[in-house]
């Protein structure tokens, strides 16, 4: 048996070798270098491969799937093509010791060019290397048209399928993605059906599946996902479409079993963990999601795979679960909500991110009766353009518009959302029924506050005095800037015997009129009922110059 290309072939080209076993390193080299190589380049771990990665174009890169601490060969692939490292005709190689399941959609996305099993001989080695060259040397152009001529891309593969046979298959798999991802899926559909009247290939049923997914046919899409759900080679595949299918049903719990499931197939994947905690979020379940999102950033804290969102979303699952409460003290959560950002890595800390640091501590400070400060923090992020950031923040920024009362901002800031860019991913399709939930919502929050308002006020009139607190309470959780609302609040109080238990609520409304432009004779209102509620309650000093606003 000898080589497929000569020695002189790998002799110009760049490989990047990663293994965390320094024995294993020194014997692939050597293998290497019988190859032909000459420009080796080998390291220990991810984090060593990526800098590597930033200084040199590499023509090959093997990694081992296990490589101790850190990110794992898989995930240093993608975070390669994340931070767009990987040249156009680089072959990325995946080394294991055991059996790897190999992906059976996503060509178009990029995924390994092939997987090898330890332990190998260096003729093994470079027959896969050879072929993981020359299939990427057939299909080049193919990517090369990709994304801006789909038509060219397609024609491309036709092309591969009539004068290369022996990558015929591959190619019919990358038109098949190809049609589906610029939704051709009758097209789609027909060429699936062709390819499994022969055989019944795994990528063709799958996309098979999806192709019916995307015509709407949902039950029958649904009852071949479910088949290929059971099966170890399409088990991934299958439960991403049929979360996304449960999505299209409006079934967020659903979707959420889905999930777990997904994430027991592929236990190390930060995606899986996003995807699942807002998904919670959508199934009414704020405690699964801040374990998820905790969950990733303490697996991942010192990894590329980190995201600021790990810090920033279990602050906001800790805001919605305060106004959720009804509970008249609200610090223990406000106060979590805190830790969460002030565990937020330094490297996070850039112009980008500062905006949406900004509106999740300016919903914090409305809530802790900060009016002012909130008011401030909000001003400055919307000297940036919010409507290019996170679709979370700009649900941070709906929030606040509502909880100042400015209804119509609020559904200007979430009818812009109608048009923002949705990955065609699964975490692009949990991301758009996230926004899709809370277009939604904050309309159907301000009807719901306002007629806590009303029935509040007529318990009031009525002296159902602890029903009029209950109600005017869980209406200033929704718009905690409404002044007027606070000044119903504060008589209310003033109306009820003085209780421990009200000690939190007399304080946060008394620093959010303080801070409020009332009118003179709510001003005055405001202060005669201080003085009496200060017999019984520790509350901020009245200054003059609050006494005398408006």
């Amino acid at each position: 048996m000898s080589m497929i290309f000569q020695s002189s072939f790998y002799q110009t080209k760049r490989i990047l070798l990663v293994d965390d076993c320094e024995p294993i390193r020194a014997s692939i080299r050597g293998m290497l270098q019988q190859i032909g190589f000459e420009h080796i380049t080998a390291v220990a771990d991810a984090s060593a491969a990526l800098e590597k990665a930033e200084l040199h174009s590499f023509d090959f890169i093997l990694a081992d799937f296990q490589l101790g601490d850190g990110l794992n060969g898989a995930q240093l692939f993608d975070a390669l093509k994340k931070r767009e490292l990987l040249k156009a005709g680089c072959c990325f190689v995946l080394l294991s010791a055991e059996t790897m399941r190999q992906p059976v959609f996503g060509l178009c996305e990029r995924q390994p060019d092939c997987y090898i099993q330890k332990p190998f001989t260096y003729l093994t080695l470079e027959k896969r290397l050879a072929r993981a060259i020359q299939q990427r040397l057939v299909v080049r152009k193919v990517f090369q048209a990709l994304p801006d001529a789909p038509a060219e891309a397609l024609a491309e593969c036709d092309r591969v399928v009539r004068e290369t046979p022996a990558y015929a298959l591959y190619a019919l798999r990358l038109k098949g993605e190809l049609l589906l991802r610029h939704q051709q899926p009758k097209l789609a559909a027909h060429l699936y059906q062709q390819i499994l009247q022969s055989r019944e290939l795994s990528w063709a049923l799958l996309g098979h599946a999806i192709a019916q997914f995307q015509l709407e046919e949902l039950e029958k899409a649904g009852s071949l996902l479910t088949v290929l759900s059971k099966a170890e080679e399409t088990r991934p595949e299958a439960l991403d479409w049929l979360i996304r299918l449960a999505l299209r049903q409006q079934q967020p719990e659903q979707a959420l079993a889905l999930c777990q499931d997904l994430a027991r197939a592929l236990p190390q994947s930060v995606e899986v963990l996003q995807v699942q905690a807002t998904l919670a979020c959508l199934s009414q379940q704020p405690d699964e999601a801040i374990r998820c999102w905790q969950k990733a950033s303490q697996q991942h804290r010192y990894s590329v795979l980190d995201s600021a969102q790990h810090y920033l979303n279990p602050a906001r699952m800790l805001l919605l679960k305060a106004m959720q409460s009804k509970s008249l003290k609200l610090s223990p959560l406000l106060s979590k909500a805190e830790e969460s950002l002030q565990l937020l890595p330094k490297r996070f800390f850039t112009e980008a991110l500062q905006p949406e640091l900004l509106l999740v501590q300016a919903r914090i400070a409305l809530l802790q009766g900060k009016l002012q400060q909130a008011k401030q923090w909000l001003a400055s992020a919307e000297q940036s353009d919010i409507a290019s950031c996170s679709v979370e923040a700009n649900i941070d920024l709906a929030w606040l518009k509502l909880a100042m009362a400015d209804v119509k901002q609020a559904e200007a800031v979430m009818e812009r959302l109608l048009h923002h860019a949705f990955a065609d991913d699964l975490t692009g399709a949990v991301e758009l029924a996230y926004s899709q939930h809370w277009q939604q919502q904050i309309p159907a929050l301000w009807k719901t506050a306002k007629a806590l308002m009303q029935q509040g006020q007529v318990n009031y009139r009525e002296q159902s005095l602890n029903q009029a607190l209950s109600r005017l309470w869980q209406a200033f959780l929704y718009v905690p800037g409404n002044s007027q609302l606070a000044l119903s609040l504060w008589q209310t109080l003033a109306s009820l015997p003085a209780s421990p238990k009200l000690q939190a609520a007399a304080a946060t409304l008394c620093q959010t009129l303080q801070q409020s432009q009332l009118e003179p004779v709510s001003q005055q209102r405001f202060a005669v009922l201080h003085q009496q509620l200060s017999a019984h309650y520790k509350l901020p000093a009245l200054t003059l110059s609050s006494a005398a606003s408006g």
